[in-house]
């Protein structure tokens, strides 16, 4: 699924959960998503974990420095160490059965 398939099915389940289906625009659905990933991005990268009940919780994830290879001339390279954006899923959506 794409970004523009996600906001059409975010669009159609809130029209219909929503009690005048016109409010659900495809504008303001759009504008709302956005906000909500630029929102989460925002304060993962200020530090704070971002927890949501029973979906999960995204945060910053130290990785260790360690020897890579460079695979076009096989060199050997250092890679510091970092901080990545990392996701853990609740317990309740990580063992769901497709």
């Amino acid at each position: 699924m794409n970004k523009e398939e996600l906001l059409k099915e975010v669009r159609e389940r809130a029209a219909r959960r929503l009690p005048k289906p016109e409010w659900a625009r495809a504008e303001v659905v759009a504008t709302v998503v956005e906000e909500l990933f630029s929102l989460i991005v925002e304060k993962v990268h200020t530090g704070e974990e971002v927890r949501v009940r029973e979906f999960g919780k995204f945060y910053l994830k130290g990785a260790a420095p360690r020897i890579a290879r460079n695979p076009k001339t096989g060199e050997k390279v250092k890679v510091p160490a970092r901080k990545v954006f990392a996701f853990k899923p609740s317990k309740k959506i990580k063992f769901v059965e497709v």
